[in-house]
């Protein structure tokens, strides 16, 4: 008879803490941000977009031009196949895995570029981001703030990811001011 009041005092407590950390975490006020869309919306983002570009425009009409060569060789190549030699055909095939490697240089050094630029704009800002989302959390008054990659599902939490990114926008451009 003891076990079975002891057993029943134990389960009305964990249903009073249950329904008390219930209460508690539906009136906390959550702030959900997502990291890349905060940072790389900036506008000190975007201008190191256009800098990149314009680094690599020469390399972006070269990727039009072979394109454009490896199209007018597989139309050839289709249009004429009947006619044409086998010693023809393997050279119309090289040269179009030639222009297809080609590509796939530029194609990855321009992946390998943005992707160092990424990670070294990240880098240069990171201590601003965390006083944007500083800042955020308190002006906000907000409980708990979470990147979005680590909330599955939320019925009450708010994305201030436009809010971090002006916030970080305006101690950039006050950094970059001095």
């Amino acid at each position: 008879m003891k076990n079975k009041t002891s057993r029943v005092l134990v389960s009305i407590a964990i249903c009073s803490l249950l329904f008390v950390a219930k209460q508690a975490v539906a009136h906390a006020t959550i702030g959900v941000f997502d990291l890349n869309r905060a940072v790389f919306a900036t506008e000190a983002w975007q201008t190191e977009m256009r800098t990149l570009e314009a680094t690599f425009q020469e390399d972006q009409e070269t990727a039009d031009g072979l394109r454009e060569e490896l199209a007018e060789l597989m139309n050839n190549l289709e249009t004429n196949a009947p006619v044409l030699s086998i010693a023809e055909m393997q050279r119309l095939q090289e040269e179009g895995q030639v222009k297809q490697m080609q590509l796939q240089r530029i194609g990855e050094r321009v992946q390998a570029a943005l992707r160092d630029t990424q990670n070294a704009f990240i880098e240069r800002y990171r201590s601003l981001l965390g006083d944007a989302i500083n800042e955020v959390y308190e002006e906000g008054g907000y409980d708990l703030i979470l990147r979005s990659e680590s909330v599955v599902v939320s019925g009450f939490s708010y994305d201030i990811t436009a809010e971090v990114t002006t916030t970080l926008n305006d101690m950039i451009a006050s950094t970059t001011s001095n």
